[in-house]
């Protein structure tokens, strides 16, 4: 059975959180938040439905907020917010985890 990562269907989000998964296995812990934050602000902006109404709360409080958090800034559109620049294994697999999760369940 493939692994998660290898189940998303988008083959640039695929690759994207592929080498999320290689920066996890190799200590990158900043570069695993950064990159699965904008895999899922890719989600969101492809899916603008996501951040309307009720959903819109959904998605940013469930972000993830340990160290870098999702805002929808004046124009509509979702950011990231960095609070630090340093993060530990704990908190990169979160991240990750989350997005990779968000991202089958949109069937990308």
């Amino acid at each position: 059975m493939p692994g998660k990562v290898d189940r998303i269907q988008d083959e640039a989000l695929r690759g994207s959180l592929a080498d999320a998964q290689a920066a996890l296995k190799a200590g990158d812990y900043k570069r695993v938040v950064e990159i699965s934050s904008a895999a899922y602000v890719e989600l969101l902006q492809r899916k603008p439905e996501m951040l309307q109404g009720q959903q819109q709360f959904m998605n940013v409080v469930f972000f993830p907020r340990l160290g870098a958090h999702l805002v929808v800034n004046h124009d509509g559109q979702p950011e990231i917010v960095w609070d630090r620049d340093k993060f530990v294994f704990s908190e990169a697999v979160t991240y990750f985890e989350f997005t990779v999760d968000r991202l089958l369940k949109a069937g990308l």
